[in-house]
């Protein structure tokens, strides 16, 4: 049944949606970056499986490999981020149901806020694992440039 609400009432209810509205900027945020990176992996690996046909060249395959990889990891990272802006969604609409329909979702709601910061914080991890595959692949590419410009250089590649 729908009770009587006060003004005082809703704005208290409207204060309580401003952190998780804070918690949804930061998930948009967070998707565009993803989507962004993403892309530019995405260009990355059709790049290679397109100039891998015209030579077979081994560090294309490793690159390949760890272009693939890398993909995975952000495509964890996007289903987790957008999974968590959806659960803050119905952690507000949860706020808004129980001001006005007095369900006491308190439980619900601090498990939801709960689930959506794990999610988010595990999107989070992803894009660092994702991030630290792109150092690695920057740095053997470094290593490779240095080599080359020494030929009497020997060791592990």
């Amino acid at each position: 049944m729908l009770k009587d609400v006060s003004v005082n009432e809703i704005t208290r209810v409207i204060s309580l949606a401003t952190a998780p509205a804070f918690l949804l900027g930061a998930v948009a945020a967070l998707l565009s970056l993803l989507v962004a990176r993403l892309t530019r992996i995405g260009d990355l690996v059709r790049a290679l499986v397109t100039d891998r046909e015209r030579s077979d060249e081994p560090w294309k395959e490793v690159a390949l490999r760890e272009g693939l990889r890398r993909i995975w990891y952000i495509r964890w990272a996007i289903t987790l981020c957008a999974h968590s802006g959806i659960v803050t969604g119905w952690m507000v609409v949860l706020v808004f149901v129980d001001a006005l329909f007095d369900f006491q979702n308190s439980q619900a709601i601090a498990l939801a806020f709960i689930a959506a910061m794990v999610l988010f914080t595990t999107a989070l991890l992803f894009l660092l694992l994702e991030i630290r595959l792109s150092i690695a692949d920057l740095t053997r590419i470094q290593h490779g440039h240095e080599r080359s410009k020494t030929p009497a250089y020997v060791g592990p590649p």
